[in-house]
């Protein structure tokens, strides 16, 4: 996981192109550990900070798969082979009478699975680290660029003018400690 730090350098953009544009030049330049706070999602964030796809949602569906497996082999099993009731002579494996069940536990085997690998995966090195609890107003008007101490190639001078450089407005040193400084 990420060292937690309060230091860094924030940076302020006003408009969503700006952003996305700087956020591919800072990971072009090759900081690891930043982060922007956008007031609204930017379409291809995510591509400009060098982000892979989350592999969550494909994980989410082999375990509604499971879940589907698993409540049509039970159903089965019980309906058919173990304990065959005739209901109005339906046939034992009547399946539309099982799609109610097997839909809850295809969203119980999905919603859980997920939860679990959510958990594991946010342990990982790969999620951003937050900025510090400072104002920085990127949920009202701007969007803002935060770039961490925790970064390898972490220089307090080099990442102000990386922000700068960038057209970010505001680009400051942040110590949570021991406040802004210009």
């Amino acid at each position: 996981m990420v060292p937690i730090s309060t230091q860094g350098v924030l940076g302020h953009f006003y408009e969503p192109a700006d952003a996305l544009a700087a956020a591919a030049k800072v990971r072009d330049a090759g900081w690891k550990h930043f982060d922007f706070l956008t007031p609204f999602p930017v379409h291809g964030m995510e591509e400009a900070m060098g982000q892979k796809r989350s592999w969550i949602p494909a994980a989410a569906g082999i375990l509604a798969v499971c879940g589907i497996l698993f409540a049509q082999g039970l159903q089965n099993y019980v309906m058919v082979w173990d304990w065959p009731m005739n209901f109005g002579g339906k046939p034992f494996a009547a399946w539309p009478a099982f799609i109610p069940i097997t839909f809850e536990a295809m969203v119980f085997w999905a919603a859980l699975g997920s939860a679990a690998i959510a958990v594991i995966a946010g342990k990982r090195d790969t999620v951003p680290q937050p900025p510090p609890a400072i104002r920085t107003g990127a949920s009202f008007d701007r969007f803002v660029l935060w770039i961490s101490a925790t970064d390898p190639k972490w220089s307090a001078a080099e990442a102000v003018r990386c922000v700068r450089a960038r057209g970010g407005d505001g680009g400051r040193l942040v110590d949570e400690r021991g406040g802004a400084h210009a």
